[in-house]
Formats: C-alpha cells, structure tokens, sequence
C-alpha cells in the first residue's frame, strides 16, 4: 500500500459549544498530534461542520441537514510503516494516556470513528464539463 489516508470523525462532549470544541481541539489535540505525530505525516486537516442553518438559501435541498459529527479529520501518511509507527506511538502507555487525557477534554470518546480512506479524484478536465 502507498500513501494511507486516515480519516476521524469526532463528536463534540454534549457541554461544549461548536466554538469551544474548536478551540480546545486546534491548542491542545492538534499540538500533541504535532510533537508526538507530526513528523509521519504528508498532511493534517480538519474539516469543521457548519451548521444547515447557515446555508439554507432560498430553495434548500432537503439532501442537507447538520452533520452528526463536529469534525472530519484526514491525517495523510506516506506508507503503511508510518501507519504502523502512528499506532505504535499512539499504542504507547504513556503517550496514549496524555493523547486519552485530552480527548476526554473536548470529545465524545464513544463517538469516535477512526478509519483508512482510499481517496478517488476526478480529472480537472471532467470538472470543466
């Protein structure tokens, strides 16, 4: 397998607004992805849900509703060894307590979906189409 690309979606704890969820999730989660990940990952993102309600319009399609998850996080690795390195790591009894420590500051832990994505594009030509 080439490029892995994990894909998480997270919920936010119940007493959290989306802003503080954001908030705590951007200074704390995301810092400690950097200095105990970082170095194995191609690429980091954070997809943040918006609200329907913000983007109703004037005829809306009734295919929208507000995502059941806050966030969709894609973690890009260059091979299958920094996916086994990424869960060796994060396995750590020490350093999956401190990641466990600060998940349970903003997330819903039982909400937590972790999972590999083969990711398809589209040619740019098609898109002109």
């Amino acid at each position: 397998m080439g490029v892995v690309k994990c894909v998480i979606l997270l919920k936010r704890r119940p007493d959290l607004t989306p802003q503080e969820f954001r908030a705590r999730y951007e200074a704390g989660h995301v810092q400690l992805a950097h200095k105990y990940l970082g170095h194995l990952f191609s690429d980091y993102r954070r997809n943040y849900a918006i609200p329907y309600a913000e983007h109703l319009g004037d005829d809306p399609n009734p295919g929208f509703a507000d995502s059941p998850y806050d966030c969709v996080t894609e973690i890009w690795l260059p091979d299958q060894s920094a996916w086994n390195e990424m869960q060796r790591i994060t396995a750590d009894p020490v350093i999956g307590r401190i990641f466990q420590e600060d998940e349970e500051t903003f997330m819903d832990r039982d909400a937590l979906k972790i999972f590999v994505a083969e990711e398809v594009m589209s040619p740019r030509e098609a898109l002109r189409n």
